[in-house]
């Protein structure tokens, strides 16, 4: 850590009161603030000594009551909206990379720091009720203080509370460390870590990413996608170095502002992005609570809310294209997508129409994100429905990439006919990780009813799809399979949970918040009986 190069300044607060009730302005050795730079990375670092503050016997009898998690929420709201931004460097930018005035964001929290009574706006001089959305100037405080009983105060200032009843500004460890948090300062007794302590890296455990979710009412679909998100290295390594987004992305700010996730701020692409976080960085192992994207996703798809069980695979879905919608919301990009979700799972099929003269009519589809392959088959005398009864990946592919004769005639261009003709799928191009469904649910539109296909599917560990593309002799195309996301049950009743094999070649089942470590035969035999969405990626041969 290099000396001191910058200011010292002093934020000076008496912790006596005037006998009229007003909070004034005097000394107090403890509350000098200073600030340090790293010296290698120029990492501006605040330090002050508030948190040496003794805390008072009001505060620490709400602090042990039931109502602690509110006062302890309601407190660091308050500090994130009175926070004052530094604009000499502090720079915001719109999604098409303009610079945002600071000045005007200064002149939004303002309105929020708005004395009810005479309408004065200071960052220095409002008093925030931590009881009720009372926001006064100091003089006002104490009328208020008065007239509803309301004992504690937050200053606008430091973040510190008052207590009227004390008549002194009073701190405790859990105020301050959210004090700190929010505000960006570190305590003095802090700054003997060294630099290496504060930057260094975590623990293999934590670089393992091995953690469960915990189920929060029927959320075992979301868990499972999760999971295979979590361990799909592609989409590791683009959410870790998503500057784009988390440079540009104006709701991320709002939620560090309010504190809070609303339908205006909401946004998928930043609660994925946070458990990211919280799985490669954080050394517990205990299950993490979804709680941020459960609420974004309720936001974003008004049929998830509430706790039913829904469709893992339409999950899936609601969150690729969530991730393209925020990446051209932040970007304006124009041309060839290059969001997440396009580049880990996009690709396209050709379809080639054949007239029975022979000429051929072929295009291109639109981009997708996965095949979905059907478990039973025209013309298939056996039972698909026998559990004993089993087929391999290759037999669903080769039924989906299978000549078929088309039950309309065409207008032909080349023979001017009205002929019959056939149709032929193929893979224009392989995406890095590919990403297939079994249809395992099916739905009879005659009786409304939904029925689930139990037949067995053997998966292979490596996929070659060479004969499948339309350069069939271009090289090579293995595929690996790292994740299966399986479904136990019936359509009414059925649970999901998800194998995924590790960078090591270790497989894991992830049941919610249990993890367990599988023999690949178990893991591969289960995805035999119940694999529903399967995850292959490309090796590079």
């Amino acid at each position: 850590m290099s000396s001191v190069s910058s200011t010292l300044q002093v934020n000076s607060i008496s912790s006596q009161s005037h006998p009229d009730g007003e909070i004034s302005n005097g000394s107090l050795g403890s509350g000098q603030n200073r600030t340090v730079f790293s010296e290698s990375q120029h990492i501006p670092i605040v330090l002050d000594n508030l948190g040496s503050l003794p805390s008072c016997a009001h505060l620490d009898q709400v602090l042990s009551s039931r109502a602690q998690e509110t006062v302890l929420d309601t407190y660091r709201q308050a500090v994130l909206i009175s926070h004052q931004i530094d604009i000499s460097t502090t720079n915001y930018r719109t999604k098409d990379g303009a610079n945002i005035d600071p000045e005007k964001i200064l002149a939004k929290k303002l309105l929020s720091l708005k004395c009810s009574e005479c309408d004065s706006s200071d960052f220095q001089q409002v008093m925030i009720c931590l009881q009720c959305p009372n926001v006064s100037c100091h003089r006002h405080a104490h009328s208020h203080y008065k007239g509803s009983q309301h004992m504690f105060s937050i200053d606008s200032n430091l973040g510190l509370l008052y207590c009227f009843k004390c008549n002194a500004y009073i701190n405790h460890p859990r105020l301050e460390k959210l004090r700190c948090q929010v505000m960006g300062v570190q305590s003095v007794e802090d700054v003997t870590k060294t630099e290496a302590e504060n930057y260094s890296d975590p623990n293999k455990l934590a670089m393992l990413g091995l953690k469960g979710f915990v189920n929060l009412g029927s959320t075992c679909y979301m868990s499972s996608i999760l999971q295979t998100f979590v361990h799909n290295p592609i989409l590791k390594t683009r959410f870790f170095n998503n500057d784009l987004h988390y440079f540009n992305c104006k709701y991320l700010y709002d939620q560090e502002v309010t504190g809070s996730i609303h339908e205006g701020n909401a946004c998928i692409t930043c609660s994925i992005d946070k458990i990211f976080k919280e799985f490669y960085t954080m050394e517990s192992t205990e299950g993490f609570g979804m709680t941020d994207l459960l609420t974004t996703a309720w936001y974003k798809q008004k049929s998830l809310a509430g706790f039913q069980e829904q469709d893992a695979h339409e999950f899936w879905q609601f969150l690729l294209n969530e991730l393209h919608s925020d990446h051209i919301r932040v970007s304006n990009q124009h041309g060839v997508c290059t969001c997440i979700s396009h580049a880990c799972f996009g690709f396209q099929l050709q379809s080639c129409v054949k007239c029975n003269c022979g000429a051929e009519n072929i295009t291109v589809d639109p981009p997708t994100f996965e095949l979905s392959l059907e478990l039973s088959f025209k013309n298939d005398k056996s039972d698909k429905n026998d559990k004993h009864t089993s087929i391999d990946l290759y037999t669903c592919l080769d039924s989906f990439t299978r000549e078929e004769k088309l039950d309309t005639r065409i207008s032909c261009k080349s023979c001017f006919k009205e002929a019959g003709a056939t149709k032929t799928l193929r893979l224009k191009n392989l995406p890095p990780v590919l990403s297939i469904q079994l249809k395992r649910f099916k739905h009879n539109i005659q009786n409304d009813t939904s029925s689930k296909v139990e037949i067995a599917v053997e998966i292979p560990s490596f996929f070659d799809l060479n004969k499948y593309t339309v350069d069939a002799e271009d090289g090579q195309k293995i595929f690996e399979l790292f994740s299966v996301v399986c479904h136990i049950g019936s359509v009414s009743t059925g649970h999901y949970m998800v194998y995924t094999k590790n960078w090591q070649g270790l497989w894991f089942k992830f049941d919610d918040s249990i993890i367990t470590i599988e023999k690949e035969e178990d893991a591969m035999e289960a995805a035999k009986s119940n694999g529903y969405l399967l995850y292959y990626i490309m090796h590079n041969t």
